[in-house]
């Protein structure tokens, strides 16, 4: 786990301003119900959005594992996509910024334009886009990424769900922690209910629903944590081959660049954590 670049200060107005690398800065506004009564988080999401949830208390990663692939199994039947949310002040802030954008008080709205977009989207062009307005690292072939030639990729199946965007850095679950069924059978439109990014190099709702679309159709890849800056996926059938697996790897790059910069480091350690996993894992600086 990376360490996000970021300078939080809280000033007597009871307000948080968050400033990037990039000087973009957010103000999070913290709500009330009166004097000294500060609204939870969770209350505040359940004035947005009229979804069935639960807050989920667990101590491990089987515990997480065993509830989602549960309820992963049950939406299937029922016609509900269930995903993870981490409700911490930014992210409920971008809610907020995103229905005062569109002048409207109903984030539903925001949903229906999110996933009206994104059927405008090519996601193939989209991501070599990106890559070049976003990184100087374009090349003409797949295998010029992968500069170790002597690399030994682990070639096990990893079966394990470890969700470990759900905890801190001392393995303790986090606070504000719930699980959705969203109303969807497409899991790959979550992105657009919950809408993360736009900032720091993270794609918009739209552009990243477009992209897991893709993803979905090919690898069966349904998000199953947002965060403000993260997104974390389980994978239904994960990348066999090796040779597919380093494609996957510049699209994901392309994706978030951060995976790589910041986080593998490499080109085949990213490789080498996709090949037979059932998990991914992203996050924007």
């Amino acid at each position: 786990m990376v360490v996000c670049d970021l300078k939080i200060i809280f000033n007597k107005n009871k307000k948080i301003f968050f400033k990037s690398r990039k000087n973009v800065t957010i103000t999070i506004k913290k709500k009330y119900f009166k004097k000294g009564e500060i609204m939870s988080n969770i209350e505040e999401f359940k004035k947005l959005y009229n979804f069935e949830f639960e807050e989920i208390k667990a101590k491990d990663y089987k515990e997480i594992e065993k509830k989602y692939l549960t309820s992963y199994k049950e939406g299937k039947e029922k016609g509900f996509t269930p995903v993870f949310l981490v409700l911490d002040d930014v992210l409920l802030e971008k809610f907020e910024l995103d229905m005062e954008d569109e002048n409207t008080d109903n984030i539903m709205d925001i949903v229906k334009s999110n996933l009206e977009k994104y059927k405008n989207i090519n996601a193939v062009e989209f991501l070599k886009k990106s890559q070049e307005e976003n990184t100087e690292d374009v090349k003409e072939n797949i295998e010029d990424y992968f500069t170790e030639k002597d690399y030994k990729y682990d070639d096990r199946e990893k079966y394990n769900l470890e969700l470990s965007t759900l905890f801190d850095y001392d393995g303790n679950f986090k606070e504000n922690v719930i699980l959705v069924k969203v109303p969807t059978k497409n899991p790959y439109e979550v992105l657009g209910y919950f809408g993360m990014g736009g900032y720091n190099d993270c794609p918009l709702p739209a552009e990243q629903i477009a992209v897991a679309k893709c993803w979905y159709e090919k690898y069966g890849a349904a998000p199953a944590v947002i965060t403000y800056d993260e997104i974390e996926f389980y994978v239904e059938r994960p990348v066999q081959t090796l040779e597919e697996t380093k494609k996957l790897a510049v699209e994901q790059y392309a994706f978030c660049y951060d995976i790589v910069d910041q986080c593998y480091g490499t080109f085949e350690k990213l490789a080498d954590g996709l090949y037979k996993n059932i998990q991914w894992y992203f996050w924007w600086d």
